[in-house]
């Protein structure tokens, strides 16, 4: 089969499933987008599954999760959504340290596309419906609707049509959001101050703005299309360190973008960066002063979901689409890359959409689906 229309459908397919904001996934997208999509991490070590299956509430017909945050070992918030073949029924679950249970939504609530916490009384989603794209809130008692500013909409991250992670919390610290203003088509930055969105200054103006990530108060990255005098506009990274923004330049390619930020201190940060085209994606690092990357060891030939945690001990892990292969579970460490397997499944295609790693801790969250749409969506973790 001809490898580049193989890429091509399926980047067609997946388009169309998750661009339109009212959209819901589609079985038969999913079955013939991963038609002829082969991944071979041949350059990965195979290590021993390291993951298990944490059990989930029963979802009505076909159900996906697709977005995953946690605040401690004892909060942790899982979105999707259900009956996916039809209409589609947007899900929250919450973790409470020993089980998932659901969460009821506001009415009228669309698929949830992130989520950020910051301890139990204290998480984010953004959603998706007909009229808009608001944001919701949980107090540690509902779910309520928290709108942004007016003219402004979560932005979509370009150039790839799905919604990444434009909201970022951290325990006992702020929440940022990214937001798109179509009058002045420029991307704002939005920090949840007192119960709302409020638009913050950038050091300089943000054409567009993929992923936000939030550490801390002194800690906050933005990966954005930059405005930068004397350059026009520039890929590079917002630093915030509590005082001023600073503006990080790193060296660009084309086709390519920051999909996902996990800052680990003020000499560690790691960045996973998507391509648009064939070539396979990277995880870049920041120690302090300059970036390095390596080429995650994926097939370009699958379309990926940009997934990307730190480990807790100077590694990260990646996920990558498969087909035939169940090692989907990619970890860096020491200069070397490592391969794990999800639980019971050997064998089995899978696409993972989200990790997050437990703040405090080494444990792991993940969520996807068996991609051969065999299986029941999963939510595993690794201890």
């Amino acid at each position: 089969m001809d490898g580049g229309k193989v890429v091509a459908g399926c980047r067609r397919i997946v388009s169309g499933v998750f661009m339109a904001g009212h959209r819901v996934l589609r079985v038969t997208a999913w079955v013939a987008g991963l038609a002829g999509v082969v991944l071979t991490p041949s350059a990965a070590i195979a290590a021993s599954p390291e993951w298990e299956k944490v059990p989930t509430p029963p979802f009505e017909g076909l159900g996906v999760v697709t977005e995953i945050a946690a605040a401690g070992p004892w909060a942790a918030w899982a979105g999707g959504v259900e009956d996916a073949t039809s209409s589609g029924k947007p899900v929250m679950l919450a973790w409470n340290g020993r089980q998932w249970r659901r969460q009821a939504l506001p009415p009228g609530t669309g698929q949830v596309v992130d989520l950020a916490a910051a301890g139990p009384r204290n998480a984010w989603g953004i959603y998706l419906n007909e009229s808009g794209s608001p944001a919701l809130h949980w107090n540690g008692v509902a779910w309520r609707r928290v709108g942004y500013p007016a003219g402004v909409q979560p932005t979509m991250p370009s150039p790839l049509p799905t919604y990444l992670q434009i909201v970022s919390a951290a325990r006992g610290g702020p929440a940022w959001s990214l937001g798109y203003d179509s009058q002045a088509k420029m991307a704002v930055a939005l920090r949840f101050q007192n119960g709302r969105w409020v638009r913050q200054k950038t050091p300089v103006p943000m054409v567009s703005a993929s992923t936000v990530a939030v550490r801390s108060a002194k800690d906050i990255w933005i990966a954005c299309t930059c405005d930068i005098p004397g350059a026009g506009p520039t890929e590079a990274m917002l630093h915030w360190n509590g005082s001023e923004w600073s503006t990080i330049r790193y060296p660009s390619k084309e086709q390519t973008y920051i999909a996902k930020i996990a800052p680990v201190s003020g000499t560690s940060v790691w960045a996973y960066r998507a391509s648009t085209s064939y070539a396979s994606p990277e995880l870049m690092h920041w120690d302090g002063e300059s970036w390095t990357s390596t080429t995650i060891p994926a097939s370009p030939f699958a379309y990926h979901f940009p997934t990307l945690a730190d480990d807790g001990d100077h590694g990260a892990w990646v996920s990558v689409s498969t087909v035939d292969d169940d090692k989907s579970y990619l970890h860096y460490s020491g200069g070397r890359w490592t391969a794990e397997s999800g639980e019971g499944r050997p064998g089995t295609a899978v696409w993972v959409r989200d990790l997050a790693r437990v703040p405090g801790t080494r444990s792991v969250w993940s969520v996807g689906l068996p991609s051969s749409l065999a299986g029941l969506p999963f939510i595993e973790r690794r201890r």
